[in-house]
């Protein structure tokens, strides 16, 4: 399937142009309504209204502070604005994502949006088993007759934390923690590292260290900082990598929407994060008019998907005039951040200065840029994997 960059104000405008009113029934836990109509049809008998469930597949605890946490609330906001029926089930392992599709269809639940990159390869097999299931692919590009792909240019944040984090950067050592398993984690560390070199005083050395819980954090965030970086870039799943810089009392910069709680970091430089409530609302008012289609969509700055907050009390003067300087750009394509010329971390060329990087290189990205240098995955093994009983939870 084609690749489409997708307005999600279309079907948002063709909903808004129903003058009937959508009334359904909020999602209840245990409940089962797979036994009830289909669709709907409005006292004129001319626009037919389709009942839909939509269920949740978390990789993560959804309840805790973190990217499955925020991704909750995304769901509720387009959830309560729509009164779409809505329900999820947190803390699926690859080889439980099927049983987790299973109970949800079982619950009644028609479309199912799996919440984690980790997910494309079992979701792809469940959605061939599950042909009368609607499927969205979060960190895919590619979707199918029952899968729509979503995707999110998260580097462009990225880009204009490197440039953020060099400026505030006395060593000209940045570090980034990151989670191997969010979505482009590769292309996001490389566009840290051309970020820093929109530096006019030249760029930095972006150290990279791999780590997904708590300790693994920890201990990443002491070998960037054993290893002279003074600046921290967030990239993972959980909070607490904001907060264990906090602690540490090393300047960082997030990737999660800290708006709601920024003043009790006072070394917080900024944040990058994505708003997904837009594309939601869109893909619920559409199921409901039965207008949904299998579309790939990606979620950009221009869309308003990635987000950039303003400089906060922690950064050097003049911050926020180049984060006023880039952000227009970026968001509106003219700065394009895969572009040749460019050489991997070995001094490989890799691309020309006519080059350009596709969406797909730059998702499935397993190369590193100049100046980038990994100093270890501090991820281990679970253990600790309790069994999920599939609890549905609204």
């Amino acid at each position: 399937m084609a690749l489409k960059k997708i307005n999600f104000l279309r079907p948002l405008a063709a909903a808004l142009a129903v003058t009937m009113t959508l009334g359904f029934a909020g999602c209840t836990n245990g409940d089962d309504d797979s036994s009830s109509d289909s669709s709907e049809t409005s006292t004129d008998g001319e626009i037919k209204v389709e009942n839909h469930k939509v269920g949740y597949i978390f990789r993560e605890d959804a309840s805790k502070s973190g990217f499955a946490a925020q991704l909750r609330e995304q769901r509720e906001r387009a959830s309560n604005r729509t009164s779409m029926d809505t329900c999820y089930i947190d803390n699926v392992t690859l080889t439980d994502f099927e049983n987790a599709v299973k109970a949800l269809a079982d619950n009644g639940c028609t479309d199912i949006v799996s919440c984690s990159p980790a997910y494309i390869n079992v979701l792809d097999s469940a959605a061939k088993k599950y042909l009368d299931l609607n499927f969205i692919s979060f960190g895919s590009l590619n979707g199918s007759i029952n899968v729509s792909a979503y995707s999110e240019s998260t580097y462009q944040g990225a880009y204009i934390a490197g440039l953020v984090a060099n400026f505030n950067s006395s060593s000209k050592k940045i570090g980034v923690v990151a989670d191997p398993g969010l979505t482009s984690t590769t292309a996001v560390i490389n566009a840290v590292a051309l970020g820093t070199e929109l530096d006019q005083d030249g760029g930095a050395t972006v150290y990279a260290a791999g780590a997904e819980r708590d300790n693994e954090i920890e201990q990443a965030v002491d070998a960037l900082v054993d290893n002279g970086c003074d600046v921290i870039i967030c990239y993972t799943d959980s909070a607490y990598s904001a907060e264990y810089c906090e602690k540490k009392q090393v300047k960082f910069i997030g990737n999660l929407d800290f708006s709601e709680d920024e003043s009790k970091f006072s070394n917080m430089l900024m944040y990058f994060y994505c708003r997904r409530d837009s594309y939601f609302l869109a893909q619920f008012k559409s199921m409901k008019l039965g207008t949904n289609e299998s579309d790939d969509y990606i979620g950009d700055m221009s869309n308003g998907t990635v987000l950039v907050s303003p400089a906060l009390k922690a950064a050097d003067d003049g911050t926020q005039k180049l984060i006023d300087a880039i952000e227009p750009y970026v968001s509106n394509g003219s700065a394009i951040i895969f572009k040749g010329p460019l050489k991997d971390a070995e001094g490989n060329v890799k691309l020309l200065e006519t080059d350009e990087l596709t969406d797909q290189q730059i998702l499935d990205m397993n190369w590193y840029v100049e100046h980038v240098e990994t100093i270890g995955d501090f991820r281990q093994a679970q253990t600790d994997i309790k069994p999920n009983n599939f609890t549905i939870k609204t």
